[in-house]
């Protein structure tokens, strides 16, 4: 089975059928990213099987959406990072939502995995062609969440002022990749 990434379209993708055991990440998919990408607020990519459907919507396998926004330089993991930057706010472009369906989460496929270097990827490209950005941030739902991404090389931010986790992966580290 080979997978494919496609820029969302509800005419094309199921996303009503989509479950990742996680209530918020699925009623994003189904409620709100087509209503968001219409308002140019982010962008949602699904990872679909490439099999052929008979006149059905693509069953979604996982999604990520991509947005942009800042964050203060008091939050950056340590001093010596916090000194390489102006006072006022940076710019990130925030991996906002990141969901493998529950059948994929874990096997030979390795949805998630694959679907966070496809992010990664995508938020270098956004970097390269505007040269804004200093990093990709997340707020991850949950403690399987917050160390999946650690996996990757994500550091702990400074907690923003609703003390939501934020984790912060420089733009230099992805271009190594």
């Amino acid at each position: 089975m080979k997978l494919t990434l496609q820029l969302l379209q509800t005419s094309l993708h199921d996303r009503q059928g989509f479950d990742c055991g996680l209530p918020a990440v699925n009623q994003f998919l189904s409620e709100q990213a087509r209503r968001q990408m219409e308002q140019r607020i982010n962008r949602t990519w699904v990872m679909v099987s490439d099999a052929p459907m008979a006149g059905a919507l693509k069953p979604v396998m996982g999604y990520f959406t991509l947005t942009q926004c800042t964050i203060r330089r008091e939050q950056m993991p340590s001093l010596a990072m916090q000194r390489q930057f102006p006072r006022y706010p940076l710019p990130v472009i925030k991996l906002a939502w990141l969901g493998a369906e529950l059948a994929h989460q874990r096997g030979p496929l390795r949805v998630a995995e694959t679907l966070l270097v496809e992010a990664l990827l995508m938020a270098r490209q956004i970097v390269r062609r505007s040269g804004l950005g200093v990093a990709v941030i997340v707020n991850p739902l949950t403690q399987a969440s917050s160390e999946f991404f650690a996996r990757y090389g994500f550091l702990q931010l400074q907690h923003g002022p609703d003390q939501v986790p934020i984790l912060f992966l420089p733009t230099k580290t992805i271009e190594a990749l």
